[in-house]
């Protein structure tokens, strides 16, 4: 079993080695200057060396871009300095490999989830009616894009992403499910909505019609067993790779949108300053 490190900072910033538990830090402002340190915590809980680690595994967004960017670095560095593989997993997916897998459902009868992160439940004959085998189950999966947006993407119930990742405003992405899920399904389907986000916005996802679970909990908020799902997303999102150019690509950053930071535009020459006066004389 190879010792493989998880670095997300997609939101926040989650750290660990699999098979232990991670170390999370929600505060989006203090993570970067923590990263370092936390990452040296857990390779020393896991009573491992730094070249111990065999494999790293990078959460690649889609997220802001300072806080990703930070995460990207130290794992690529990580990995070159110890000759280890890398991967990338986009911060989606897991959400999706969570609820197909039970984690969920088994992590809400452990008390892993904290009882303020679940937004709506459905009662127990929804849930029983739900599960028959002619009812699609769907999970739109979200990260907090700041600005009132979210990252978003719809994943149907083998993993499929039936609307690609993207950005847009709450109330838009619940309308594009809607008209989606209707379209295919009719009125045989449920859609879950996970991660970051739902509880910002959870008048938004309330009219998404048969709503199911709504919470404010990505993969990575299960500890251990999260850790484990991220590192399959990862593997098998590499075994579609169909080069190395590929597999590269699959470790670099999803912003979705441009930075704030530009550069900026050049001077504008002034009247009667030195640079006018030369620039008219040629």
């Amino acid at each position: 079993m190879s010792n493989t490190l998880i670095i997300d900072t997609s939101f926040g910033s989650t750290v660990g080695i699999v098979g232990h538990e991670p170390i999370v830090e929600t505060d989006s402002r203090t993570h970067v200057e923590r990263l370092q340190v936390n990452i040296a915590k857990v390779v020393e809980a896991a009573g491992l060396q730094p070249s111990d680690i065999h494999r790293v595994v990078v959460g690649v967004g889609p997220a802001p871009f300072t806080g990703l960017r930070a995460g990207l670095v130290a794992a690529k560095a990580i990995a070159f300095a110890n000759n280890a593989e890398i991967l990338g997993c986009d911060s989606l997916l897991p959400q999706s490999l969570m609820m197909r897998s039970g984690a969920f459902e088994e992590a809400l009868k452990n008390d892993v989830i904290c009882k303020d992160s679940l937004l709506h439940l459905p009662n127990a004959v929804d849930s029983a009616n739900s599960a028959g085998s002619d009812v699609k189950h769907y999970v739109l999966s979200l990260n907090d894009a700041r600005r009132r947006q979210v990252y978003m993407a719809l994943y149907d119930d083998e993993g499929n992403a039936v609307i690609d990742m993207d950005i847009d405003y709450p109330q838009n992405a619940a309308a594009r499910v809607n008209e989606y899920v209707a379209s295919v399904n009719g009125e045989n389907y449920c859609v879950d909505v996970l991660g970051h986000g739902a509880q910002k916005y959870v008048e938004d996802w309330r009219n998404i019609a048969n709503v199911g679970v709504i919470a404010e909990v990505s993969a990575l908020d299960l500890g251990v067993q999260g850790l484990q799902i991220f590192e399959q997303c990862a593997e098998n999102c590499a075994k579609h790779c169909s080069d190395e150019n590929e597999h590269v690509k699959a470790v670099e950053p999803l912003y979705l949108r441009r930075p704030d930071v530009s550069v900026p535009n050049p001077l504008k020459h002034v009247l009667g300053s030195g640079e006018a006066t030369r620039a008219k004389e040629k």
